[in-house]
């Protein structure tokens, strides 16, 4: 068995320091004057339309969550008036109040232990 047979030392090779230069030089190759322009403008006129979207979907949402806040109050209103009508009802319905409201509206009034005779 053969030791050391394919090993070569560590030698770092030197950094290369043209790497931005080189690609302002590919840049200005790739397009022309005027299609550099005509990009830029392009990508101004993409920015702006994609900020006025997201504003104006910023804005919907605001106004949807406006509105939800409403109706959120509003149904707030209805369930307590609910409770209350139902608490009103409850009252209305009792033995107590419709045995007084009858014998004052009426003249009817519960019989008493000895007024009853059963055949």
């Amino acid at each position: 068995m053969a030791l050391h047979v394919n090993v070569r030392s560590y030698r770092p090779q030197p950094v290369s320091s043209r790497t931005g230069r080189s690609t302002a030089f590919r840049l200005s190759h790739l397009f022309t004057g005027e299609q550099r322009k005509y990009l830029a403008v392009m990508g101004i006129t993409a920015l702006i339309a994609g900020l006025s979207i997201t504003q104006f979907f910023h804005g919907r949402m605001a106004d949807m969550q406006a509105g939800a806040e409403k109706l959120r109050i509003v149904n707030a209103a209805i369930s307590n008036e609910n409770v209350r009508l139902l608490a009103s009802r409850a009252q209305l319905s009792s033995k107590p109040h419709i045995v007084s409201s009858v014998g004052a509206k009426l003249n009817l009034f519960e019989p008493e232990k000895g007024q009853v005779h059963r055949m």
